[in-house]
C-alpha cells in the first residue's frame, strides 16, 4: 500500500484483494451518491473480475478526505504489456466513482496516477461518456487537451419522453405495427412478462436461468458459453440482482420461463446488459417484448433513458433515438517524487500531457 497526503486528502494503493474487500462498503456507499453506473462500477464487478483472471493485479487507487473514502479509481496491471486499464472488457461504462461536482478528488486521483511509479508504465482509460468523472478529471489536469477526438465508438440509447405511447409515435408506422402485432400474439398466447424480485426469486438462480437461455438460443457460438464468462456470472450476477443494481426481466408463459432480460442500474436510466430466450419462442418476438416492457418500467421509475449500450445490432437501432459517444484517454507514468494534487476545484494545479 503506497499513501501520499496533501492537505486534509490522502492518496493510496489498494493491491490486496483482501483489501479491496474490506473497504467494499465504503466503494458502494459512495458509487450509490455518484452518477457512476451502479452495476459496472461496484466493487463486486472488480472483486468478481480480478479473483477468477490471475493474470490482473489490483491497482486500486483511493482518494480519502479527513479518513473517509471520496474516490476510487479501480485499475488492474497487465503484467505481460506493463499497462494499467480499467478490470473488464465486460463492463459498457468505465469511470472514477465520486461525487458529480468534486473536481479536486477525480484530477488529484488521476494525477497520482500519473505521478505514482506502481509496476505500469502507460495508462489506458477506456469506454468513457463524455460526461463521466474520469473526463472532468482529464480536462481539469490538461486544459487545452482535445479529449473530444479519441472518439471508440459509441451507445445507443433511448431519451425517454413523458408517455410509451408519445415514445412510439417517434418510430416507423412498420415499427409500431410490428410491436403491436407481436404483442397481441403474445397475449393470446398467455404469454406475461414480470420483473424478478431477490425477496422471492433466488438470487443464484437468476444466473442459472440465464446462461441456460443464452446457451439454448446461440449454442456453441454463445460467449457465455466459454468457461471464463460462465464463471464470471455465476459469481457476480447474484450479488448485483440481491443488491438491487440490476433489474431482471422475465417472459413466461403458465409456468414456463421463456426469456430473461438483464438491465444493470444507472444514476437515471435502464441499460439492458444481456439476455436470453428459448430458441423455440422466436416466433414471439420475445427481444421485442422484453424491450418494450424495460422501456415501459423505465418510464413508471421516471427515469431519463433506457440505454441498450454498447454494439451496432439492427435491433438497436430500431429501438434508440440516441447516440452517445465513446472516448478513450492514454498516458504515461511520469516519475514526479513531488506531486502536485489540486486541494480544490478553484485552485490551479499541475497539467500532465495526457
Amino acid at each position: 500500500m503506497a499513501l501520499v497526503e496533501t492537505g486534509s486528502i490522502t492518496y493510496e494503493v489498494l493491491d490486496q484483494l483482501s483489501e479491496i474487500e474490506a473497504i467494499a462498503g465504503e466503494w458502494d456507499s459512495l458509487l450509490d451518491r455518484s452518477p457512476c453506473n451502479r452495476a459496472f462500477s461496484c466493487s463486486q464487478w472488480f472483486i468478481v473480475s480480478c479473483s477468477l483472471d490471475q493474470s490482473l493485479a489490483p491497482r486500486v487507487l483511493i482518494a480519502r478526505r479527513e479518513g473517509v473514502i471520496a474516490g476510487v479509481l479501480p485499475m488492474v496491471l497487465h503484467h505481460d504489456s506493463g499497462v494499467a486499464t480499467f478490470v473488464s472488457e465486460l463492463c459498457d461504462y468505465n469511470d472514477i466513482v465520486a461525487l458529480e461536482n468534486d473536481e479536486t478528488i477525480v484530477a488529484g486521483l488521476l494525477n497520482f496516477a500519473i505521478s505514482h511509479q506502481d509496476g505500469y508504465k502507460r495508462i489506458v482509460l477506456s469506454r468513457l461518456r463524455s460526461d463521466s468523472n474520469c473526463l472532468r478529471g482529464a480536462r481539469a489536469l490538461d486544459p487545452a487537451h482535445d479529449f473530444d477526438h479519441q472518439l471508440t465508438g459509441g451507445t445507443q440509447y433511448v431519451q425517454l419522453p413523458a408517455t410509451f405511447e408519445e415514445y412510439l409515435n417517434t418510430r416507423s408506422k412498420n415499427f409500431r405495427k410490428s410491436l403491436r402485432r407481436a404483442q397481441r400474439n403474445a397475449g393470446d398466447c398467455d404469454l406475461t412478462i414480470h420483473e424478478l424480485q431477490p425477496e422471492s426469486f433466488p438470487p443464484d438462480g437468476v444466473a442459472k436461468l440465464f446462461l441456460s437461455l443464452n446457451v439454448d438460443r446461440w449454442g456453441a457460438e454463445s460467449y457465455y458459453h466459454l468457461p471464463f464468462p460462465q464463471s464470471f456470472v455465476l459469481k457476480l450476477l447474484p450479488h448485483l440482482f440481491a443488491e438491487g443494481r440490476m433489474r431482471v426481466f422475465a417472459l413466461t408463459q403458465a409456468d414456463k420461463l421463456l426469456g430473461l432480460d438483464l438491465c444493470m442500474i444507472g444514476k437515471n436510466s435502464l441499460c439492458t446488459w444481456n439476455g436470453g430466450f428459448l430458441a423455440a419462442s422466436e416466433r414471439w418476438s420475445p427481444g421485442n417484448l422484453l424491450i418494450a416492457a424495460g422501456i415501459r418500467r423505465a418510464l413508471d421509475l421516471k427515469l431519463a433513458e433506457y440505454d441498450l449500450l454498447r454494439g451496432n445490432e439492427s435491433y438497436k437501432k430500431r429501438w434508440a433515438n440516441n447516440v452517445r459517444p465513446m472516448l478513450k484517454i492514454e498516458f504515461d507514468v511520469v516519475d514526479n517524487q513531488a506531486l502536485m494534487m489540486p486541494q480544490n476545484k478553484d485552485e490551479p494545479h499541475e497539467a500532465h500531457d495526457l
